[in-house]
């Protein structure tokens, strides 16, 4: 008996094809037959034939219908077993078998290096296909199993192509693959296979164009990018276009019967393309951040889009070293590389980078040539996201100076996951690009122990304790400040750290201390990096908080020192937030730490004059008094309380309103 599937179902007996009678019984033969020699319950065969509206008498249709194949195949061929039907199949019986039998082996020779047979065999077995499969049974079967036996062919078909190019018959089969990419424009398997044929044949603008072509296809049909395969491909030919010439003649070789020379080394097109790891090294003992990383790590389920992570913190608190220390802890969840792009030129006081020079590096860090990157920012910003596409990378973009600088490096497809480090506040990615914030304040108290035990030794802190937590307070406990105190500790190990407290807290000026000799750790550098990307108006006020000595900044306060009304300051305290120059703890409550205080005082003693500093003051001073008008107006009944009018540029107290109710001990109209 001779059953076929790939075409019209049919049945061959000894005498010829042997006739069976209707769709449905077509249908549950086909079934029987996809599931041969296992059972097939009554319930599958329902699900097969009839789909999702069976009829009330389901049941008795299918014994029906296998009575009457067993009339047909004989009695033995199809067995009753529970909870429904075998039928058995012998070798050679069924065509799908030999089908899956002879790719099995067809694939087996060509991995063992003999492409030509696979490329015969492959030829001859695909020739056995009929037409579509399933010809004549029911909807809901062929819709079901269908697309899975029409999906074995085209992988069949695509070895088969492998094979020719793997047997250098490039120039033979350029036309059918032009045929098969016609009638199957979605396989990117097969656009590969033609780019290489037609690569191969000396015609590498033909195969480039290929690729446009079908990325735009791509693009309006079905809104998506052209995958790894396709995009790594095309990244290969436009590095190597000379290797079409030479297999063009190995080909013409082949055809002509003489062995074709065999090239030393690797061709470029043999070569993957690479795979960055720009992370610089991680950071040595890193301390606390639990928080933080927690929410990081949270982004690695992102999956659905890109995702992004804002990282924001005042200077000196460690943004950076927060955001390679997690990307080293990741690193393995990103397999197809790890950028580490600075967005600062010549270093951290140099001016923001272009992002489309950032996106250039990107490119050429994933192989392409500077003579393939577009000179266009769309076009060149079109290409990195192509190359990003399909792909699990790792960005971390340091250093932002704004969000504009930041939204056309984002990966445009799901995959990848950015972190942004930046001087300011990025409200925009976090209110646009739905960016996790992540914020970082200075160090605890034990945190800020464990940092400066990590790097001089448990036992030196233990000996002193209430002078390293000393020391903590001096650095405002930031990461940077406790790094430089650190390393003048470790550089002297036969001080102790009573004496390295005087020495910081001795100093002319408290940052003089903790300069570090570098412009890459140089504490006064970092805050004069954020102090300059403010407005005038802002770097005024923040200058002149300077004056103030606590750590609270209410913004009357502020409003006092600059001499302007409450209402024109909050915007100014608001941008120096965004600078993380101050921290809003509360709503209208603002706090800065002693070593930005030391650096406002250090500006407003070299940049405003004395006058405009001792106004200030003569404005800070008077705003006690001032402000009680504002307080003792209600208790005008009990007399006058002269105040001596504000200085110039003093805001205007606040009044309470009259007195309607009567004060303890009087009645209401009593004088």
């Amino acid at each position: 008996m001779r059953y076929l599937l790939l075409g019209p179902v049919t049945v061959t007996g000894p005498d010829g094809p042997l006739p069976v009678a209707g769709p449905k019984r077509l249908a549950v033969l086909a079934a029987l037959l996809l599931n041969a020699n296992r059972v097939v319950s009554e319930r599958k065969l329902s699900d097969l034939v009839w789909g999702n509206d069976p009829p009330s008498s389901v049941r008795g249709q299918i014994q029906v219908h296998v009575s009457e194949l067993r009339k047909l195949l004989g009695r033995a061929t199809i067995v009753r077993q529970a909870p429904g039907y075998l039928i058995v199949v012998g070798p050679g019986e069924l065509d799908l078998h030999a089908f899956d039998e002879a790719v099995a082996r067809a694939r087996d020779e060509l991995e063992a290096g003999r492409p030509e047979s696979a490329a015969e065999r492959l030829r001859a077995i695909l020739d056995t296909w009929r037409g579509p499969a399933l010809g004549g049974v029911t909807e809901p079967l062929r819709a079901l199993e269908g697309p899975g036996l029409n999906e074995r062919r085209l992988s069949a078909l695509e070895d088969f192509f492998d094979a020719r190019l793997a047997a250098g018959r490039h120039v033979h089969t350029v036309g059918e693959l032009r045929q098969a990419v016609g009638r199957h424009p979605f396989r990117e398997r097969l656009q590969v296979q033609l780019m290489l044929a037609l690569h191969r044949c000396g015609r590498t603008p033909e195969a480039l164009q290929v690729y446009a072509d079908t990325r735009a296809r791509l693009a309006s049909e079905v809104g998506i990018e052209p995958g790894r395969s396709l995009r790594d491909t095309h990244l290969r030919l436009l590095r190597d276009t000379t290797e079409g010439a030479a297999a063009g003649t190995a080909e013409r070789a082949l055809d002509d019967g003489v062995p074709a020379p065999v090239p030393d080394g690797r061709t470029a097109l043999s070569e993957q393309p690479p795979v960055p790891r720009q992370l610089p090294p991680d950071v040595p003992l890193f301390v606390g951040r639990n928080d933080q990383l927690e929410s990081l790590d949270g982004l690695l389920a992102a999956g659905a889009t890109t995702a992004v992570a804002a990282v924001g913190g005042g200077p000196g608190v460690g943004k950076t070293s927060l955001a390679v220390h997690w990307a080293h802890r990741v690193r393995d969840h990103f397999p197809d590389g790890q950028l580490y792009v600075p967005l600062r030129q010549c270093g951290p006081d140099g001016p923001a980078l272009d992002p489309a020079e950032a996106a250039a590096g990107v490119l050429e860090a994933f192989g392409v040539p500077g003579a393939r990157i577009p000179a266009g920012r769309a076009a060149r910003f079109g290409l990195y996201r192509s190359v990003l596409a399909g792909r699990r990378v790792l960005i971390v973009l340091d250093d932002a100076q704004d969000a504009a600088q930041v939204r056309p490096l984002l990966p445009g497809v799901p995959g990848c996951l950015v972190v942004v480090t930046g001087r300011t506040r990025l409200v925009g990615l976090v209110a646009a690009e739905g960016a996790r914030p992540v914020t970082l304040d200075p160090l605890s108290a034990r945190e800020a122990r464990e940092f400066l035990a990590g790097r001089l030794g448990a036992a030196r802190v233990a000996a002193e304790p209430e002078a390293a937590d000393r020391l903590g307070e001096l650095c405002a406990r930031l990461p940077l400040a406790l790094a430089i105190v650190a390393a003048r500790a470790a550089i002297c190990p036969q001080f102790p750290l009573g004496a390295l407290v005087g020495e910081v807290r001795d100093a002319g000026g408290v940052l003089d201390a903790l300069d570090g000799g570098d412009p890459e750790i140089d504490l006064r550098a970092a805050f004069a990096r954020s102090y300059r990307s403010l407005t005038p108006r802002a770097a005024r006020l923040y200058r002149l908080l300077g004056l103030h000595p606590g750590p609270e900044v209410a913004p009357s306060l502020a409003a006092g020192l600059l001499g302007e009304p409450e209402r024109r300051v909050r915007p100014l305290l608001a941008e120096l937030g965004r600078a993380h120059l101050v921290t809003e703890e509360a709503p209208g409550r603002y706090h800065r730490h002693d070593l930005l205080r030391a650096h406002a005082l250090e500006l407003t003693l070299a940049q405003d004059t004395e006058e405009d500093r001792r106004a200030a003051c003569h404005r800070l001073l008077d705003r006690p008094a001032h402000s009680a008008q504002g307080v003792a107006w209600p208790f005008h009944a009990l007399g006058p309380a002269p105040v001596e009018p504000g200085r110039p540029g003093l805001p205007a107290p606040r009044r309470a309103p009259p007195v309607t109710a009567g004060c303890p001990g009087r009645r209401d109209g009593e004088a």
